[in-house]
């Protein structure tokens, strides 16, 4: 048997471990290098001609900055042997005229950039070349049309949009939308029911199709509804509303589930017309139709509303109504509830061509709102608007609540021939408002003798447009040309505060 001396195997034992740990050493540089070279997956890609990175809509994501803003974030896989990507992005909602959102290069396999709501963009991803390895550039970027819209089916000119909307609503409880094409002209016959369906209904944002709505149109809806970019001709519609609520609602939206009266309904969704111009409206924008409705929230937008409405096709009629209908309590005793809790009017001009002593601009059955809501609290946000004759002889709105709880926020508005504005702003209720940033003027009596000057404590008296009477003011008003990009009108003040405010398109 042979023996080692204790000294010579510690010898040997020192260079077993020795050589145990060179492995180790070369694995360790190994990763090292990689770390720091970024060359771990490519370094067997050399002498080529590289490929751009695949992009689909998985690609895409939001991400919520720390300021409450959104981001999307586009990542691909890394391109083995890349030496970076360019990335471009443009903003095509005009295909025309794109707007760069995004242009650089990133090291990485993802880059950032601002997210719009209902935008669509064209993004770009090109693999760049590496020297080092002898890789050139991809020869074509990857293109990817992405949008932050609803994807929505398109309703082909020529056709009926009641027609194809009511044989095409998919049963879903995820939002859905119809869009039209950009520049067309549609009809709108018959009712369109959208019943407890989330819809998106929409033009072109640059090209504005016209929707002519006949004598049996209507829109009506019973969940969240959004209508944008389009100009709508309305002279000969008969229903009382451009959007009434669903005469067919679900019993999963009665008053009574929610501890409110019998026969009262709910709209929990916000109601949004937004950019769109409505031409001889004859009675109301939204009519909550002939069930007892109430809406949480309903909001004007970036809109004209033109009117053509004297008062005598229906006297309760207003630009939004929930008035007219009613519901009970358990004891069978009747009781109108319907409401509007939260009303957003801003950046849009309200007119009306016509005398009205009947019809408001606002108007609700009751001023209570724990009759058909949880709470007594509410709002009303009339911000950057032009209102003239809506309506001139009668109160401005009626049965907004009078107590602290509701808030009404009214700032920078033109009012000219509208009357009895302290109806809507009411003495007990919260008002965030400055007299010197709206103005108002008429020369119609109130009755007293005076022309309406309680409104004097809400607004700034001024003649914003120089017209004489009322005479002069219907002469110089005109329907809504739909041809035109402005509806060829131009309501643009002179008045050294009206000139400041207002609907910002006649600042320009």
């Amino acid at each position: 048997m042979f023996y080692l001396s204790k000294s010579r195997s510690r010898n040997v034992r020192r260079a077993l471990l020795a050589l145990l740990a060179i492995p180790v050493c070369m694995l360790l540089a190994s990763c090292a290098k990689g770390f720091d070279e970024e060359e771990t997956f490519a370094s067997n890609v050399h002498d080529s001609q590289l490929a751009s990175p695949e992009l689909s809509k998985s690609s895409f994501s939001s991400v919520v900055n720390a300021d409450g803003t959104e981001s999307i974030r586009v990542t691909w896989d890394v391109v083995p042997g890349a030496g970076g990507y360019y990335c471009h992005v443009d903003n095509v909602d005009d295909p025309a005229n794109p707007v760069v959102v995004f242009d650089g290069t990133v090291d990485g396999v993802s880059f950032l950039f601002d997210k719009a709501d209902d935008t669509k963009y064209s993004v770009s991803v090109k693999t760049l070349g590496n020297e080092k390895l002898n890789n050139t550039a991809a020869p074509d970027p990857t293109v990817y049309a992405y949008s932050t819209m609803v994807e929505a089916q398109v309703i082909p000119v020529g056709t009926d949009i009641a027609e194809f909307i009511n044989s095409h609503l998919i049963d879903t409880e995820d939002e859905q939308a119809f869009e039209l094409e950009a520049g067309a002209n549609y009809t709108l016959n018959s009712e369109v029911d959208f019943g407890t369906h989330k819809v998106t209904f929409r033009g072109n944002k640059i090209h504005r199709p016209i929707v002519t709505i006949g004598y049996d149109g209507v829109i009506r809806t019973g969940a969240g509804l959004k209508i944008k970019w389009i100009k709508f001709d309305v002279t000969e519609q008969n229903s009382k509303g451009v959007v009434e609520c669903t005469n067919n609602p679900p019993a999963s939206l009665e008053g009574p589930n929610f501890g409110f009266p019998d026969k009262s309904y709910i709209l929990f969704e916000p109601l949004i017309f937004e950019d769109c111009m409505f031409k001889n409206v004859k009675m109301c924008l939204f009519y909550i139709g002939e069930k007892a409705w109430s809406a949480v929230d309903v909001r004007i937008v970036n809109c004209i509303v033109q009117l053509d409405n004297d008062g005598t096709k229906f006297g309760d009629a207003a630009v939004l109504c929930c008035y007219g209908q009613t519901c009970y309590y358990k004891d069978g005793q009747s009781w109108g509830s319907s409401a509007i809790r939260n009303v957003t009017i801003k950046n849009s001009t309200i007119y009306n061509l016509k005398s009205n002593a009947k019809n408001r601009m606002i108007r609700f059955n009751r001023n209570n709102f724990t009759s058909m809501f949880d709470s007594a609290s509410g709002s009303a946000t009339l911000t950057d608007n032009t209102f003239i004759m809506t309506f001139s002889d009668k109160e401005f709105a009626n049965n907004t609540p009078n107590n602290a709880a509701y808030t009404i926020t009214f700032n920078n508005n033109i009012l000219y021939y509208c009357a009895r504005l302290q109806k809507f702003l009411q003495g007990n209720c919260t008002k965030i408002n400055s007299k010197d940033k709206n103005t108002t003027w008429t020369t119609i009596s109130s009755g007293d003798g005076a022309p309406f000057a309680n409104d004097y404590n809400f607004c700034t008296q001024e003649d914003a447009y120089g017209l004489a009477d009322v005479d002069a003011v219907k002469a110089w008003l005109k329907p809504l040309d739909l041809t035109k990009d402005d509806g060829g009108v131009n309501f643009k003040a002179k008045g050294a505060i009206s000139s400041t405010i207002g609907d910002p398109r006649w600042l320009q």
